[in-house]
């Protein structure tokens, strides 16, 4: 596992009683809506200089050839959504933005030309390379929790070092060694995943705790991995403390998820649930459920978001003579809950493609003598996509 790996603490929304979402977004450097809109109003600003009137018959000429360039690096088959390039066509994103910054690059060598155009262009050239920085940071982002063997991972360390000395460069303004570094850098992230071991790789898509009683140690571990296989669903791995789910034996235990809508705002409570459409199951519910699912919690109330639901399988259970339960506890220290002891399970889901919320309620906690208990949250939700399995493969 790379150093770079790191468990993020869940950021979370207080109400009286706590209900969080979960969502990671490591690129602050937002400029528009997505990057192929900010593309679109680098054009723009193009198609408006081109027609004005201080601007040379010559600088015109070139213009219209760099327009013809960033409209082409806009091609469906480049991209993953609009703001991914993809691994195999992507670079052909960054080789038209060079082609562009390389035309631009000649308006700004030209005597003749004046200081106000010039000036102009060269704040396009920077747009233009910022875009770039982003796109590759934003690949960088969602290989950097992929498992992988310890030569991807160098090729993979390269890739950030071409990366961040494409960064240097563009602070320095030294555009052209900038946008070589950022192509380079994409080169080596293509070649870390060239690694024999990729198949078995699981991209983590959320990784992160939650500190339930604020007492500064985290309660509760949560991990979405979406596996690089066709038709496989997304597993969910959890390890949670006793207390936060009332219990460290299955009759005493409790814990409910569902499946929502995403949340339509900050404050704001999703009350769309999904049943029949929501696939959850794990080996016990396999083996042991009339339907061999782990039915999924519908409410349609906000106050229900306070209460352990009636609707829903609990997702903590065990027969009597059965060895392992659903979930397992354990008394041993586990590090990703601050070596406290606790329970340890996994799950897979899968719906329909599109964007949801995932739900995790637990029942409403007494403290106990020494003031501990996890009875300030009822539940939280985490977002969460799912995409058609046939196209959300990695392609290189």
């Amino acid at each position: 596992m790379k150093k770079s790996m790191n468990i993020k603490k869940i950021p979370t929304i207080l109400f009286s009683i706590l209900l969080l979402s979960m969502s990671f977004s490591t690129n602050s450097e937002i400029f528009a809506d997505s990057i192929q809109q900010e593309k679109q109003n680098i054009i723009k600003e193009l198609k408006e200089l081109e027609l004005d009137s201080e601007t040379s018959k010559k600088t015109k000429k070139i213009i219209n050839s760099t327009i013809k360039k960033l409209e082409k690096s806009l091609d469906d088959k480049f991209w993953k959504d609009e703001s991914t390039i993809n691994f195999k066509h992507g670079k052909n994103v960054l080789n038209d933005d060079s082609h562009a910054i390389n035309k631009l690059d000649a308006v700004l060598k030209d005597k003749k030309e004046i200081e106000t155009i010039k000036e102009k262009i060269l704040q396009i050239n920077i747009k233009i390379l910022n875009v770039d920085k982003i796109l590759v940071g934003n690949i960088i982002d969602s290989v950097e929790n992929m498992i992988m063997s310890d030569k991807g991972l160098n090729k993979l360390n390269k890739a950030i070092e071409k990366f961040e000395e494409g960064s240097k460069a563009l602070d320095d303004g030294d555009y052209d060694n900038a946008i070589k570094n950022f192509k380079k850098s994409l080169d080596l992230i293509k070649k870390s995943l060239k690694d024999p071991h990729f198949k078995k790789m699981k991209i983590v898509e959320h990784e992160g705790t939650l500190d339930m009683n604020f007492d500064g140690s985290p309660d509760v571990y949560l991990k979405i991995v979406d596996p690089n296989k066709k038709n496989k669903p997304k597993e969910i791995e959890f390890k949670i403390t006793g207390e936060c789910v009332n219990g460290v034996i299955h009759d005493d235990a409790r814990m409910k998820i569902g499946i929502s809508v995403p949340k339509p705002g900050p404050g704001q409570f999703a009350l769309e649930f999904f049943d029949e459409e929501v696939h959850a199951t794990n080996k016990w519910f396999k083996e042991n459920d009339p339907n061999e699912k782990i039915d999924p919690v519908i409410i349609s109330t906000i106050s229900e978001y306070f209460s352990f639901p009636d609707s829903g399988d609990d997702l903590i259970q065990k027969n009597p003579e059965d060895r392992e339960g659903s979930v397992d506890f354990t008394f041993e220290p586990i590090s990703e809950i601050g070596n406290q002891n606790g329970w340890i399970g996994k799950f897979t889901l899968d719906v329909e493609p599109g964007d949801y919320a995932m739900h995790f309620w637990f029942p409403l906690t007494e403290p106990t003598i020494e003031g501990d208990s996890c009875n300030f949250i009822s539940s939280f939700s985490v977002p969460t996509t799912f995409e058609d399995k046939i196209v959300k493969q990695v392609i290189i």
